[in-house]
């Protein structure tokens, strides 16, 4: 994973963005990268300022936030602050100039389910760089100040020939090798798809990884189906499902935005899903494709 700015992380006061900011201290610590936390207020009618109530219950979840973190790594440091307005549009902004945008599946406004909360389903889309929209375990993040909480499933990526898919991929190898995980690649095919060229370019991509990151363990995963339920199914058994925002058929003006299959695979995946937008990365020059 690469993170060259700051990393946000919104905070609601559900248990869920608690253990989303452990983990990106964590993540911050190793690349050298600061963490703010950001508590928006929203406010009861458009243009009008959040009442003192409001700003207090939200200053005491930062508050109670930012001691777990100073207790779990005290040598770390991180900014929290409060701000008003709308929360997906305030973190959608600061995205600009952030690194990486982290948030809770579920808010404090939504009971744990299958469904995710309406910050984190609008978010992703607008962010302007790679969100990560993570899911709490029955393990706790705070239980260790080295280590990301796993359940032995490793990194699991969706693949196809896209630079979108390319970029995810590499964001995918170096968090799986920083971990000690395995990759999975996962290549959707369908019964009319060209098998032969999709093993050919599977074999070109692990190749290629390899190349880029050293010590990486991958393998790839052909299954037949719709590209959603597909990756939705094995998001069951990941620690962490990580998707380009857009598939085939990269334009400059769609560099944001969802496609259909993040879309969907945003509201039913299983695991923490991090969505990567396309960048112009080097190493995407010495990937092959399959003719």
């Amino acid at each position: 994973m690469q993170i060259n700015g700051e990393i946000i992380v919104g905070i609601d006061g559900s248990r869920t963005c608690r253990e989303a900011a452990a983990w990106a201290l964590k993540e911050a610590r190793h690349h050298g990268v600061g963490v703010r936390l950001v508590s928006v207020v929203r406010p009861a009618e458009p243009g009008a300022e959040p009442t003192a109530e409001a700003r207090a219950k939200a200053q005491e979840s930062l508050d109670a936030v930012s001691a777990q973190l100073r207790e779990l790594l005290p040598d770390s440091a991180f900014d929290a602050v409060l701000e008003a307005g709308d929360p997906a549009e305030v973190l959608a902004g600061m995205s600009e100039r952030a690194g990486l945008v982290v948030i809770g599946q579920h808010g404090s406004d939504q009971a744990t389910g299958g469904r995710i909360g309406t910050i984190s389903s609008g978010l992703p889309g607008h962010a302007l760089c790679p969100a990560l929209v993570y899911r709490e375990t029955q393990a706790s993040e705070f239980d260790s100040a080295d280590a990301h909480v796993t359940g032995g499933g490793g990194v699991v990526v969706g693949q196809d020939t896209s630079d979108y898919a390319g970029v995810a991929a590499l964001d995918a190898a170096g968090y799986a090798a920083r971990t000690g995980v395995e990759l999975t690649i996962v290549v959707v095919t369908t019964p009319l798809a060209d098998d032969a060229r999709a093993r050919a370019q599977s074999e070109f991509d692990m190749a290629w990884l390899r190349s880029q990151v050293p010590g990486l363990r991958v393998r790839t995963e052909f299954v037949e189906g719709d590209p959603v339920d597909v990756l939705t199914e094995r998001s069951a058994d990941a620690d962490l499902l990580v998707m380009g925002k857009r598939g085939l058929g990269r334009f400059t003006s769609m560099r944001v935005q969802l496609g259909r299959t993040s879309s969907e695979v945003l509201n039913a995946a299983r695991c923490s899903l991090l969505l990567v937008p396309f960048r112009d990365d080097p190493a995407l020059e010495h990937r092959r494709t399959a003719d």
